[in-house]
């Protein structure tokens, strides 16, 4: 049983929705810290948006970009204490509603906004059961770009964000239980603006006082072995993104940018499969509420999602390397700032990904 422990972090990376409320990308994985000696992984996943949406004009436009996301990480043991550092892609807003023939008639924004993360934990093993780890995460957005009907923006900052948690393990049954907490913090923004379609030269700065808010959120992620070579995994996952937006503030006839997220709660389940020594499957069910079928927010694009994983894990001495896909269903919406709309309907995204780890 204890073998298949290390199947979870393929399971819930791989087959966990490629995209959540608010502007989160990937959430902060600490399944590295509970290997034994040192690990070290990469991982890659290429996601691929079918969010299509029709405006007031009856156009019909590709809404999101697609992406690619990759995470490096690496731990060592040291007596009882582990001490881990991972990097990855933490928030995102790749948009794309001001393209082409879309040029002024569309309230749907295009973006190129994107936050990484750099966080270092610390693990303390208290027994053999029962574990507590803090860290801190540093938040970076580098120079990113948004362009609405009303304007062209640049923003950028970066914030240290604490993180704590907990975990009670019995490895005789692949048992683990562990709670994650990160507190919300506000990330000062340095910001530009200017007319819309004007290049970088023509924006000037925005007085002091825009910010991002990196949201408080709380985590539960469980394992536990059901039957001889078979693992049940999952976690829940809640965001307080009401009290998290971002805001940039107005510059002389430039209008303010602001959003209007709403508090999420993301839910997955998933079965590891032992097959032999070297390969397992893993199987896996993600779903997230959405804000409802109608928004005023032009950062909206869909009413929550139902994620299915599918992956497969080989592991070969101390090399494992686990390949997976997933496909989401998203739910419908209609946004509406009048006069102008958009409406998102039987739209779909897919993702495949592949991470190797090395124990040593």
């Amino acid at each position: 049983m204890h073998k298949i422990l290390k199947l979870t972090a393929a399971g819930l990376i791989l087959g966990t929705p490629v995209f959540s409320g608010g502007w989160e990308a990937n959430r902060l994985d600490t399944s590295m810290m509970y290997n034994d000696g040192g690990y070290a992984e990469v991982s890659t996943s290429s996601i691929s948006y079918d969010l299509y949406a029709t405006n007031q004009s009856s156009v019909k436009h590709k809404m999101a970009k697609d992406q690619t996301r990759t995470t490096l990480s690496f731990k060592n043991q040291y007596g009882n204490f582990d001490v881990g550092l991972t990097r990855y892609m933490s928030g995102a807003i790749q948009m794309d509603g001001q393209a082409g023939a879309l040029m002024g008639t569309n309230l749907v924004p295009s973006a190129d906004v994107t936050a990484t993360s750099l966080a270092l934990l610390g693990r303390y093993r208290i027994n053999d059961n029962i574990s507590a780890f803090a860290g801190l995460n540093r938040y970076e957005v580098e120079t990113s770009t948004v362009q609405t009907v009303y304007g062209l923006y640049q923003v950028s900052g970066d914030e240290i964000v604490p993180v704590v948690g907990a975990a009670y393990e019995n490895k005789e049954i692949a048992l683990r239980v562990e709670a994650v907490l990160q507190v919300e913090t506000d990330m000062a923004l340095t910001a530009r603006s200017g007319v819309r379609n004007a290049g970088v030269a023509a924006t000037t700065a925005v007085p002091a006082g825009s910010k991002l808010v990196v949201p408080q959120t709380m985590t539960l992620n469980f394992q536990s072995g059901i039957a001889e070579d078979t693992l049940l995994f999952g976690s829940i996952h809640k965001a307080d993104w009401k009290t998290a937006q971002i805001s940039v503030l107005a510059n002389g006839p430039i209008v303010a940018v602001n959003s209007n997220f709403s508090n999420k709660t993301a839910y997955s389940l998933g079965i590891g499969r032992k097959i032999n020594d070297q390969l397992s499957l893993i199987g896996s069910y993600s779903t997230e509420d959405g804000g409802g079928s109608t928004s005023a927010d032009p950062f909206t694009l869909t009413d929550g999602y139902q994620t299915i994983g599918l992956a497969a894990r080989y592991t070969k001495d101390n090399m494992t390397f686990t390949a997976g896909y997933s496909y989401s269903k998203v739910g419908d919406v209609t946004v509406t700032v009048a006069p102008m709309s958009a409406a998102y309907k039987d739209n779909e995204v897919t993702g495949i990904g592949a991470k190797i780890g090395f124990s040593f």
